[in-house]
């Protein structure tokens, strides 16, 4: 007991402070660089980034709930005013119209000065409203669905964006460190694909094998 006793204290005086400074991870975020699809203009006016500078945002482990933020807005003021022609006796119109778009996704990690730049890219499907009394007003609905995974200063992050067919903003999750809450696995269609892939490959291994067989 006089040996193990001292190895115990021991233990517990270099776990104790280990777990005494997990806490929660600071970083920063930022989109920018938006590019819409060359047939949808009115996305390129109205699709907007989260710009910095931006507050200080915290990871907690503890809490296990991953970090949701917007990357993307949808800001119908920013089309411009109809032509006359274009606006009903009631003094209305609408401009509804969709198209594809990406977006850099930037993370900034304090604790080692380290930072990294995704492009993540999604669809947006607008339906805008016009008042002469209000101006433009209206809902976008988003496709945008990608994750990637950075490590900044020993930090692992993940990173994905999950809407489906949801009104905006267009959104991210951060989450640090491991076991995030999402599947990282490829998904089915994924798997197909690839598959399809290699079958042109193995058939011709095959074909290779029963033609070698046959001249031996």
């Amino acid at each position: 007991m006089t040996v193990r006793l001292p190895r115990l204290a021991l233990f517990a005086l270099t776990l104790i402070p280990s777990t005494s400074v997990a806490g929660p991870i600071q970083f920063g975020y930022a989109t920018g660089n938006i590019s819409t699809s060359p047939w949808a203009p009115e996305l390129g006016l109205t699709l907007q980034p989260f710009q910095p500078p931006g507050p200080i945002w915290d990871f907690d482990p503890a809490a296990q709930t991953p970090v949701s933020l917007p990357a993307v807005y949808a800001v119908p003021a920013m089309l411009p005013t109809p032509a006359a022609r274009d606006i009903h006796p009631d003094g209305t119109t609408h401009w509804n119209n969709d198209g594809y778009f990406s977006v850099d996704v930037t993370v900034f990690d304090f604790a080692s000065d380290q930072f990294a730049t995704v492009r993540f890219g999604g669809r947006a499907h607008m339906y805008n409203n016009y008042a002469s009394q209000g101006g433009w007003s209206g809902v976008t609905y988003f496709w945008f669905q990608n994750h990637a995974e950075v490590t900044l200063g020993g930090n692992n992050y993940t990173i994905w964006s999950d809407n489906l067919y949801s009104a905006g903003p267009a959104t991210v999750n951060v989450w640090v460190g491991p076991n995030p809450p999402i599947s990282l696995s490829p998904e089915p269609a994924t798997l197909l694909l690839a598959s399809c892939g290699l079958a042109p490959i193995v058939l011709r291994r095959v074909r290779s094998r029963l033609w070698r067989s046959m001249r031996g």
